[in-house]
């Protein structure tokens, strides 16, 4: 019978590394364009249908400019302005000296693009920048910080990932464990 509970360890071996393997899948999302604060606008190229996202990246423990700033992106086939949905819990990646955080997902078609600052950011980012200010009264260095596109991958996989690994974890420790402890 003991025996049995070594199958646990069978198990969620597996379900351990397939969760890790996602979990680095989304950490290491392809970065299509990045646009440097210091220009207006860029243009960037879709090849694949698909979901994709916008992320601030910069460096951390510095101010940043979350809040002064709001993004468009248009597709110049078409001329229409792309939906960006905001999203209600956001992603980050840290690095050890940079990181990114993302803003904005939208679907997007084949195609290209052009993406611009305007100044009309969103009330969720200028009470950040509010607090930002009263924290810290210098001004921010806008040549560390750029807007990447990347391919978005959904944070809820993500969650269904961590969670797999927590439960993956403790059928392995589980299969260690109850063969000891049933002697």
């Amino acid at each position: 019978m003991k025996y049995l509970f070594f199958l646990l360890i069978a198990i969620g071996l597996p379900i351990f590394i397939i969760s890790i393997k996602y979990i680095i899948r989304f950490t290491d999302s392809e970065m299509i364009y990045e646009l440097p604060f210091s220009d207006e606008q860029g243009t960037f190229t879709i090849v694949h249908d698909g979901s994709y996202a916008l992320w601030l990246s910069g460096k951390k423990f510095t101010k940043s400019p979350l809040g002064e700033f709001g993004l468009s992106v248009i597709n110049k086939t078409t001329g229409e302005n792309v939906q960006l949905s905001e999203n209600f819990l956001r992603d980050g990646v840290n690095l050890f000296k940079r990181g990114r955080m993302m803003l904005y997902s939208f679907q997007a078609e084949e195609g290209e693009y052009l993406i611009s600052f305007d100044r009309e950011g969103s009330i969720r980012d200028k009470m950040s920048n509010f607090l930002a200010n009263v924290i810290i009264r210098k001004p921010v260095d806008y040549s560390l910080f750029s807007i990447q596109v990347r391919t978005h991958v959904s944070s809820v996989i993500l969650t269904l990932c961590i969670l797999a690994n927590i439960f993956a974890s403790s059928m392995m420790v589980l299969g260690i464990i109850l063969p000891m402890a049933l002697k």
